[in-house]
């Protein structure tokens, strides 16, 4: 039944590697194109008889206008930081025992991962068979998520394990703003938010020619997230696996008029899967 409320209106975030990109200018635009090979016999004449896919390409195309060298970096393929000064924020968290299927989670800035014997989503972590094989098992929840909202990568010491902030704080994110909570007792917290990111004093960017880098070594996911939306709610959003750009940029020096990084994004396919974009919740099962 048509329903008005189905109409849709207003800007995304763009989330590139589970980082936010920021304002945009333009609007963003995703472009999907099928190729097809139309099939006819003989018998037919110039009938189309049946008609064949042989290929599908996404594009998004991404005016940002937060011009900045963090972005620079996260959308030159080759293109390396120099940052004086800058501490990634961290939290540490120690199993001293198995968790308990069900009863115990971690919540990690609003997504909570919850013990399973045997998950069957990507929001559950395995029970281990001891307190260090808890710490892996969890870490590897942790760094299989993809969520925008999930700023951590997690590594593992024993039964410790460091959730450290995807990337340096900058002007526009503040990764000490990071919450982490739990259910249950089979972990401690050395605190409720990373602490101890410090936005660096001095940056540089340096881009190589790159001649001869592929691409697909340079992909990462991609999110385009309707601002009418809530952060966790996720049920519209635009997500391509494995999304790249070449890094072409063109912008310029003008009075009345902002510097714009005119990104273009490609999908490549999942060699696994063969699934090139989702549409919607990426968790869902």
């Amino acid at each position: 039944m048509s329903n008005t409320n189905n109409i849709r209106l207003g800007p995304c975030r763009v989330y590139f590697g589970n980082v936010d990109l920021g304002y945009t200018s333009g609007g963003v635009e995703v472009d999907v194109k099928t190729d097809t090979h139309e099939v006819m016999v003989d018998q037919f004449g110039k009938t189309v008889v049946n008609e064949l896919i042989i290929g599908r390409n996404c594009n998004v195309k991404a005016p940002l206008a937060e011009t900045t060298l963090d972005n620079l970096v996260r959308v030159m393929p080759g293109a390396t930081i120099t940052e004086t000064g800058a501490t990634k924020a961290s939290l540490a968290i120690t199993f001293s025992a198995v968790s308990t299927p069900v009863t115990d989670s971690v919540t990690i800035n609003g997504v909570a991962l919850t013990a399973a014997t045997a998950p069957t989503s990507p929001l559950q972590y395995k029970v281990g068979s001891s307190a260090a094989d808890q710490a892996t098992q969890f870490a590897a929840a942790v760094n299989a998520l993809e969520d925008v909202n999930v700023r951590v990568t997690a590594s593992v010491a024993g039964a410790v394990v460091t959730l450290t902030a995807d990337d340096y704080d900058s002007s526009f994110y503040s990764y000490n703003s990071v919450t982490v909570a739990k259910t249950g007792t089979s972990a401690t917290f050395t605190g409720s938010t990373l602490t101890g990111g410090v936005v660096a004093s001095k940056q540089k960017v340096t881009v190589p020619t790159a001649v001869g880098a592929s691409l697909l070594t340079y992909a990462q996911y991609l999110t385009l997230h309707p601002m009418a939306n809530a952060d966790t709610d996720k049920h519209e959003d635009f997500n391509i696996p494995l999304a790249a750009t070449a890094g072409d940029l063109k912008f310029v020096y003008e009075l009345e008029k902002e510097r714009i990084y005119e990104i273009s994004f490609k999908a490549y396919p999942d060699p696994t899967t063969g699934n090139l974009f989702i549409i919607g919740d990426p968790s869902a099962t």
